[in-house]
């Protein structure tokens, strides 16, 4: 009967960790909305930079006829490591856009990086996608 008891206790015990490991996968959606920021190095290869006019009329073109809906500008300074080692810095403008899973958002994205790219002369444009929790306080 001992025997019998230990052998329950261990299949009881498979079992509810099978459960959970069923309830946890059942709780790994994907999130309902996103945060992608796409990072815009100014620095142009070969000397120069991106000027503000130049900036501008690129997101007057580019970027709010693909989100009219609304989308948000950082500016900020980056500093990386270039292929030949050296320590390169330079401006960046960030888009950054919330928006729920939408294949068509990721086809504008990739659009706007590859004309930034061909414009400008860039070696890469970044993305960084994060799920977010939004909230709207209105009145």
């Amino acid at each position: 009967m001992r025997h019998r008891f230990a052998f329950g206790a261990v299949t009881l015990t498979r079992t509810l960790g099978f459960v959970v490991l069923l309830a946890l996968a059942g709780c790994a959606t994907a999130p309902s909305t996103v945060s992608d920021r796409v990072f815009f190095g100014r620095a142009i290869p070969g000397g120069g930079e991106v000027t503000e006019v130049q900036w501008n009329a690129f997101v007057a073109e580019v970027i709010v006829p693909r989100f009219p809906q609304g989308f948000t500008i950082w500016r900020g300074s980056g500093h990386w490591k270039g292929d030949d080692g050296a320590a390169v810095s330079e401006q960046t403008c960030m888009l950054e856009v919330m928006h729920g899973p939408d294949p068509a958002v990721d086809a504008k994205l990739a659009e706007i990086a590859r004309a930034y790219r061909q414009r400008f002369n860039q070696d890469a444009v970044i993305l960084v996608r994060t799920p977010v929790e939004q909230t709207f306080w209105r009145r």
